[in-house]
Formats: structure tokens, C-alpha cells, sequence
């Protein structure tokens, strides 16, 4: 309701005093180059936090997904950071696969997983211990498989 009187105010002293609609102007166009530059500034640092480090820097052991509550999946593990910088983010693709006695397999589940890793300082360890959900139908009527492959990582200096 403030905004609202406050707006109105402006308008009726932009209506009646020239001086004012040019202060006003300034103002309003200086928000807008200083909102557009602190976008582009996130997405730089956005794109250049995704360069730091590299997928075979990060070594994961002993992954494992097995079933959660009301239809999800949990996936453990342990990864390590073997980069100079601190992983913050990583994002990983994760199948679920039914295969038969052949080992022939079919994707019966996709999910991308934002948060797989917490945040890991330079050379230290952290356990994974995240839910993901595939929707319905993911049914495995053969042999149980998944794999994953990491897709971004997240690091900062």
C-alpha cells in the first residue's frame, strides 16, 4: 500500500515538475545499468565456476543406489576432491536400467541430480547421501543395474 501512495506521489510531481522527471529518469536508469551489470557479473561467475574443475579431479567410491521411501531412490557414497578448489555443486545423470539374462538392458529411469556432492574443501572426503526420484513407472522386472555420469561441477577459488 506504501508502494502503491509512493508511486502515485511520483507520478503527480513527475506530472507537475520537470526537474523532477529527469531526477527520476536518472535514478530509474541507473537501477537498470546497475541490475543488468550484476546479471551479467552472476552469469560470468556462473560460467566460470563451472571450469574449475575437471570430473576425473573428483573420484567417487563405494556409489550406491538402493530404494528409498514412497518410491525414491537413495544414492551413498563417498567422493574426493583432488582439484586445488572447493566443489560446491555437482550434477550427475543417473539411469535406471533393467537387464535381462543376456545383459540386455533396457532405461526404465532417468533423473538428473543437482545435489550429489556437498560441499568439498580442496583434498578432503565427504560422504554422498542424496534422494532421487524417477517417477512413475519405474519398474525393473529383470536384473537391477544404474549407472551415472557426472555432467557439471560447480567449484570456487
Amino acid at each position: 500500500m506504501v508502494w502503491a501512495l509512493a508511486a502515485i506521489g511520483c507520478i503527480l510531481l513527475a506530472i507537475r515538475f520537470r526537474g523532477f522527471r529527469l531526477t527520476l529518469l536518472a535514478i530509474v536508469g541507473l537501477l537498470v545499468v546497475a541490475i543488468a551489470a550484476y546479471a551479467v557479473h552472476q552469469k560470468s561467475d556462473t560460467e566460470s565456476s563451472k571450469h574449475l574443475v575437471r570430473a576425473d579431479q573428483l573420484v567417487f567410491t563405494d556409489m550406491r543406489l538402493g530404494p528409498g521411501d514412497y518410491g525414491s531412490y537413495t544414492l551413498t557414497g563417498r567422493v574426493r576432491n583432488n582439484s586445488p578448489y572447493t566443489v560446491f555443486e555437482v550434477k550427475a545423470k543417473v539411469h535406471v536400467l533393467d537387464c535381462n539374462d543376456q545383459s540386455d538392458c533396457d532405461v526404465v529411469g532417468d533423473e538428473e541430480v543437482w545435489d550429489m556432492a556437498p560441499l568439498v574443501p580442496p583434498g578432503e572426503v565427504r560422504d554422498i547421501n542424496t534422494t532421487v526420484y524417477f517417477g512413475n513407472g519405474t519398474q525393473v522386472r529383470g536384473h537391477f543395474e544404474w549407472n551415472y555420469k557426472i555432467t557439471e561441477i560447480r567449484a570456487r577459488r
